[in-house]
């Protein structure tokens, strides 16, 4: 089964022994994990990193709303691939659609889909005080572009 949705990034991860249960099946909370390492490397991919830091200045993107539907589950050394796709692009937020395939198998088969809610905040150190931002212009630009040329499904 393909992702329902055009992908903006792809990301492969190895599931290991300490992303599973006894059983060898990765532990519902890692698949959070896995979206979010792709998330790094997406934004890495555009230049940019999820937190900087000037002076005393850091900005970050807390999460705001998360969800994921399970398929089937992911087993000890399993090559699972991560599809972002950007789904909305607001003044100070976006919001990915992603979808979690395993790379080893026959087919690709679905293993989860869900969506990562996020936002560019400031925080200032000095006072402690966290506050929404606006996206940086620059990141905007890469963000929209990437939008503008998503990869097709295989």
């Amino acid at each position: 089964m393909d992702s329902p949705a055009p992908i903006h990034f792809r990301y492969r991860r190895l599931v290991e022994f300490a992303d599973t249960d006894l059983a060898g099946i990765m532990h519902f909370a890692n698949y959070f994990r896995f979206v979010e390492s792709a998330e790094h490397a997406f934004f890495r991919s555009l230049g940019f990193s999820i937190h900087s830091s000037e002076g005393s200045r850091h900005d970050g993107w807390p999460r705001i709303e998360v969800t994921c539907k399970y398929h089937r589950p992911a087993r000890f050394q399993e090559t699972l691939e991560v599809r972002l796709h950007v789904t909305e692009l607001r003044t100070t937020s976006l919001t990915y659609a992603f979808a979690i395939h395993s790379a080893d198998a026959p087919g690709e088969p679905l293993v989860a889909t869900g969506t990562f809610g996020i936002i560019h905040v400031e925080l200032d150190t000095a006072t402690r005080e966290i506050r929404k931002t606006p996206i940086p212009a620059p990141l905007r630009a890469k963000l929209e572009a990437a939008m503008a040329t998503t990869l097709k499904n295989p």
